[in-house]
């Protein structure tokens, strides 16, 4: 059996959507409309199944509660291909949920319960690893427990993988352990809160990358801005790249697919700005779909989809 080329290390928690005119402030109430419980992961599982459909090799790394939710998850990571070897059964928790408000514009503001991500020890991440010889590339999130997503990304780039980290949500604690990160993928918000910077300050894109570099050690930083592209940075040189000009619907689990996006174009030999190009390309496919995982294109899809771009 082949090994697979890339290992997500990450949570599970699905999505329970509702409608609403605007996001509330704290302590306001709002009418919302139209709650969905559509088929959903979480950062983790989001991000495999993306990887999965662009034809890569996957095996997730995570756990679920035993319960209807946690079933479901199975099934879908299993008909995604996606291996499930070292997939936790939680006996004491429940499966990990995500509550997600949009608002008129796809933007969504979200909050998940954790469950039984929370029992994703290091000890379970390093057995699942130790039996990970010849995969490619580590990709975990901070949906899970930070030590234990850095821990990850510290063993995998030991084992001589690339390490890949999407530091979501952030805190202003995260940033020690980030100098085993090959490269760090967060959004403009969240390379703010990575500094200690409140989210609502104005700040230029490349100071911000430069500083995340300097203070973190990391590799490289590809900071995502939505609409506006991406910032990518390393020890020589900075560049920004704008997505294509699409129709958006629905933005929700945009910044996984764009993590799965970079982690498949380096997989298959890009440099950082060419895996960065595609994975703007897979992501502008999505965010015209609505939903997370429904919108998440396959191969054929992005290739049809860069023929009509470029058209």
């Amino acid at each position: 059996m082949q090994p697979p080329q890339i290992v997500v290390v990450g949570s599970h928690a699905p999505g329970l959507f509702i409608h609403v005119k605007r996001i509330p402030v704290a302590g306001e109430t709002v009418i919302g409309w139209g709650f969905s419980e559509p088929v959903d992961g979480g950062k983790g599982s989001n991000q495999a199944i993306a990887a999965a459909r662009l034809d890569a090799r996957v095996s997730f790394v995570g756990s679920i509660g035993d319960d209807r939710i946690g079933r479901e998850a199975e099934t879908l990571l299993r008909q995604e291909k996606i291996d499930i070897t070292y997939l936790r059964r939680s006996l004491t928790r429940p499966t990990g949920v995500g509550f997600i408000l949009l608002d008129d514009n796809g933007t969504p503001a979200m909050v998940t319960s954790m469950g039984a991500n929370e029992e994703l020890d290091k000890e379970f991440v390093d057995e699942a690893l130790s039996h990970m010889q010849g995969t490619k590339i580590l990709l975990t999130q901070f949906e899970i427990n930070p030590k234990v997503a850095l821990h990850a990304a510290q063993i995998a780039h030991q084992m001589g993988m690339i390490s890949i980290v999407n530091p979501a949500p952030a805190s202003e604690n995260s940033l020690t352990g980030l100098d085993y990160v090959d490269i760090l993928i967060p959004n403009d918000l969240e390379a703010k809160q990575l500094l200690g910077l409140n989210p609502g300050t104005d700040a230029d894109l490349c100071e911000l990358a430069k500083s995340l570099l300097e203070k973190t050690g990391c590799g490289c930083v590809m900071i995502t801005v939505g609409e506006k592209g991406v910032v990518v940075a390393n020890r020589k040189s900075i560049r920004h790249i704008a997505p294509p000009a699409i129709k958006t619907v629905d933005t929700s689990g945009a910044g996984d697919v764009f993590c799965a996006g970079v982690a498949v174009g380096v997989l298959e030999g890009k440099d950082l700005i060419k895996a960065a190009e595609w994975a703007c390309y897979v992501a502008a496919h999505s965010v015209a779909v609505p939903g997370t995982i429904p919108s998440y294109p396959r191969r054929k899809e992005v290739q049809k989809f860069l023929q009509y771009i470029k058209l």
